[in-house]
């Protein structure tokens, strides 16, 4: 498990992530894949897909169909991931689905909608995107991987799941698939910066709008979100660096810079003060050296061999016994 401060830095990192990945704990489905869900008379939910460059992320929503351009929806799925490197997906996409309105839905626009039980798209605490994440987590959680790729949105419905994976993202997602490190190995050596480098990689490190607007916000909440997680639980975090530095230390590009400009513009209000709020792991008590005892201590406490006290045999081994417990007594005061 580590030290308490790893545990500390571990919990820390890993809710930071959590909170920004499901927007404050607020939603089950990216988002910008799934605006405007409707549930239909046959208890399934359905959601309408839109394009970045459509998606408005302050009124959550979506300025054009995303099947206007499309056949089939097919952002998440790498084709050469197949069955049994991942959940299988279709190269011509999910196709447009017709949603069977329950009563009293009234004229409610269903055009551009798709079944979210056939549909990779990103989910869970920590996100889940690509159907051979999909894949992974299922055999990871349950020993089947077919088991998410049947229902994906099972990782939305149930909070078992939506943890499961995030769990699974965060302790067994290796950066390099079958290699490389880990987002929890980064956290125990005190780096954050690792921890998004190992979950986002080019994604975030750096982001840049050219790559995804959206992630270009998400990193710096990330950086908002770590200083309050450890600010709670009284840990410190670097950006770019390890407490052990070695092969398996990674760096987020362009991320340290994102903390030192919120540190100035205000932007997260948490990182001023946040070595205020540190526990800190020194001994809390100062050593104090003992003496070792005198013979007149030994004498004043346990008489002397001529002593009037000995009528018979001195009794040496419970003299013994006490000097063993004075000494250790007075080791067990130093520690």
């Amino acid at each position: 498990m580590g030290t308490d401060e790893q545990v500390r830095a571990d919990l820390a990192a890993f809710l930071a992530h959590t909170a920004v990945d499901t927007r404050g704990f607020s939603v089950t489905r990216e988002e910008l894949h799934c605006v405007d869900p409707i549930t239909g008379s046959d208890g399934e939910v359905y959601c309408k897909p839109c394009k970045e460059e459509n998606y408005n992320s302050e009124t959550k929503a979506c300025s054009a169909n995303y099947f206007a351009s499309e056949n089939g929806y097919k952002p998440y799925c790498d084709v050469t991931r197949q069955p049994p490197q991942g959940c299988g997906c279709d190269v011509d996409g999910v196709k447009q689905a017709n949603v069977p309105l329950r009563s009293g839905a009234g004229n409610t626009d269903t055009t551009g909608y798709i079944a979210a039980s056939d549909a990779y798209f990103a989910r869970g605490t920590i996100e889940i995107s690509w159907n051979y994440d999909y894949y992974g987590a299922s055999l990871a959680m349950t020993g089947d991987g077919d088991f998410l790729c049947d229902n994906p949105d099972q990782v939305s419905t149930s909070p078992l799941h939506a943890w499961g994976v995030g769990i699974y993202k965060w302790m067994d997602k290796l950066t390099f698939g079958t290699t490389g490190t880990t987002a929890h190995n980064q956290a125990v050596k005190g780096n954050f910066g690792g921890t998004v480098e190992a979950l986002y990689a080019e994604l975030e490190c750096p982001s840049n709008k050219w790559t995804s607007e959206i992630h270009v916000e998400m990193v710096k909440q990330r950086v908002a979100q770590i200083c309050k997680t450890g600010s709670a639980l009284g840990v410190y975090l670097e950006m770019d660096e390890c407490d052990t530095p070695g092969s398996d230390c990674l760096q987020c590009e362009g991320l340290k810079e994102i903390y030192e400009s919120c540190l100035i513009d205000g932007s997260c209000p948490d990182c001023p003060k946040w070595t205020e709020f540190l526990i800190s792991s020194a001994p809390t008590v100062t050593p104090v050296r003992v003496e070792s005892p005198t013979w007149d201590d030994w004498a004043s406490n346990y008489g002397s061999r001529s002593s009037a006290a000995f009528t018979g045999t001195p009794d040496w081994p419970s003299a013994s016994m006490a000097y063993l417990v004075f000494v250790v007594g007075s080791l067990l005061r130093v520690f």
